[in-house]
């Protein structure tokens, strides 16, 4: 076996971008990928925060600086 036959086993052959069909495939795979991390984002947005603070456990002081770290960092 050839390496090119090698290289194609794998991965498969190379798409045309210039192809609509290769284009269409291209951003439903965007379209799924925004939908899947978008979803990651909020669930780690809604239960981040309180699992961080339990982390302190009896440092709670320290919580001030996660908050203002927390808030400098969010944007």
């Amino acid at each position: 076996m050839n390496n090119k036959k090698i290289r194609e086993l794998i991965p498969g052959k190379a798409l045309d971008p210039m192809k609509s069909e290769t284009r269409r495939s291209m951003a439903l795979v965007a379209f799924l990928a925004w939908v899947g991390l978008g979803a990651d984002g909020l669930s780690s947005s809604a239960y981040g925060p309180e699992e961080t603070f339990r982390a302190l456990g009896g440092h709670t002081h320290l919580g001030l600086y996660l908050v203002l770290a927390t808030a400098i960092t969010a944007r």
